[in-house]
């Protein structure tokens, strides 16, 4: 083997012979996607460019405004609402926005982590165009980079999946390595896996991009798409051997990725504007009044929750939390009979909880002055208590009710005296 590439190899984590290889997870075996015929050294997509710091191999493709990505055309981008981009957390991302993703050798991070393809589509009024920035060597990085600074120096605003705790991080190690300042830090940033985790945590098992592809965006990717964990493989397998053949399918696993985040930003923006009108499921109401907490709209926030709850095919513990949520502000505004209201209806639609009932009891005893409302309300918090499975935390709730209930019976005997 050359020299000059063996070393390469080594700074990737790639040795000859088993003697200094460390323990690893071994992966569940899973069925290869089968990949268009490719000649093994085809040509790669794109071309040389010449910067200041050397030649950095880019591929460059553009999709017009009327491109569809699944159910949304590109296009849409140009009727985002600024309004519905501060909901979500990004603030004015401008005009010339960039979506940017990249592929590494490795998801362990540090300066030992190559970020060997970044690809960054630009919104430019009339449709995105593509740049997969690539590196045929790694000692084409500081070419790659000064390319990389150079459109991201043109943008206004940044859009990540997962960016602020993987993409960017890496990137940054790489750029001060090669002594350059990451010239994103200044750019407004939104990172839509914040965005998914706060909107579908109730509604979706995964927030992952291919589940929100597939589960909400109506995107489909097909047999050249390679599965990300066999990513840093394929590209230690071209250095050694200069296949192309899999790098194209890392191409194009990349370009999805970028063309995923736009159409998602487009989903996000229109389901937030106008949840009224989206025909929102309960677990993305939830996710919706997050948002609308998060921004300081605590009143439409509420209004959001109640919607949750009307549906009433929340899992019990969301719907607790949500009912419980909604009381507790109505009683620290001393909105009393909106709080009694808010804890019948919980305990009305879960049978179980105990909660609420105590909460009932606790205003009629020392508010509105009334045992007689106290004890019954605490009489139907036992009977709950009685089903729970036997154990401490039982013995310790049925102590606390009976005391309650003794307390009351005696305030009652008091007055018929």
């Amino acid at each position: 083997m050359d020299a000059s590439l063996q070393r390469k190899l080594r700074r990737l984590g790639v040795v000859k012979g088993v003697q200094n290889l460390k323990a690893t997870t071994v992966q569940q075996p899973v069925e290869m996607p089968v990949a268009p015929a490719t000649p093994s050294n085809a040509p790669l997509p794109g071309e040389s460019v010449n910067t200041p710091r050397g030649n950095a191999w880019v591929w460059r493709r553009h999709y017009p405004a009327g491109t569809d990505h699944g159910n949304y055309r590109l296009g849409e981008l140009a009727q985002l609402s600024q309004q519905a981009l501060d909901l979500l957390g990004g603030g004015n991302l401008g005009t010339r926005i960039a979506f940017l993703d990249t592929e590494t050798t490795g998801l362990a991070g540090g300066a030992g982590t190559l970020v060997f393809l970044t690809g960054v589509g630009v919104w430019e009024g009339d449709g995105i165009t593509l740049h997969l920035i690539f590196l045929r060597d790694p000692d084409e990085e500081p070419a790659a980079l000064h390319y990389l600074a150079e459109l991201l120096q043109s943008c206004t605003g940044l859009v990540t999946f997962n960016g602020a705790g993987f993409d960017l991080p890496l990137l940054e190690n790489r750029f001060i390595l090669q002594r350059m300042a990451p010239v994103w830090s200044t750019l407004p940033h939104l990172d839509l896996l914040t965005v998914a985790r706060l909107l579908w945590r109730e509604h979706l098992p995964s927030r992952r991009l291919g589940m929100l592809e597939t589960a909400l965006l109506g995107i489909t990717r097909n047999e050249a798409d390679l599965p990300s964990w066999l990513i840093p493989s394929a590209y230690r397998e071209y250095l050694l051997t200069g296949r192309t053949d899999e790098i194209r399918r890392i191409f194009y696993h990349n370009e999805v990725d970028v063309l995923s985040m736009v159409t998602l930003l487009v989903y996000c923006t229109q389901r937030v504007q106008a949840p009224e009108t989206s025909a929102l499921a309960a677990g993305e109401w939830v996710g919706v009044g997050r948002l609308y907490e998060r921004a300081g709209q605590i009143r439409e926030a509420e209004v959001a929750w109640q919607r949750a709850l009307e549906e009433d095919t929340l899992p019990m513990d969301v719907a607790a939390r949500l009912w419980q949520t909604l009381a507790h502000r109505r009683k620290q505004d001393g909105e009393w009979e909106a709080a009694l209201e808010i804890w019948e209806c919980w305990a009305n639609r879960l049978p179980r909880a105990i909660e609420p009932l105590v909460e009932r009891a606790k205003v009629f005893e020392w508010l509105t002055h009334d045992p007689a409302a106290a004890l019954r309300e605490t009489k139907r918090a036992l009977e709950r208590a009685a089903t729970l499975p036997r154990g401490i935390a039982r013995e310790e709730i049925l102590g606390e009710l009976r005391h309650r209930e003794a307390r009351l019976q005696r305030k009652l005997d008091a007055q018929d005296c």
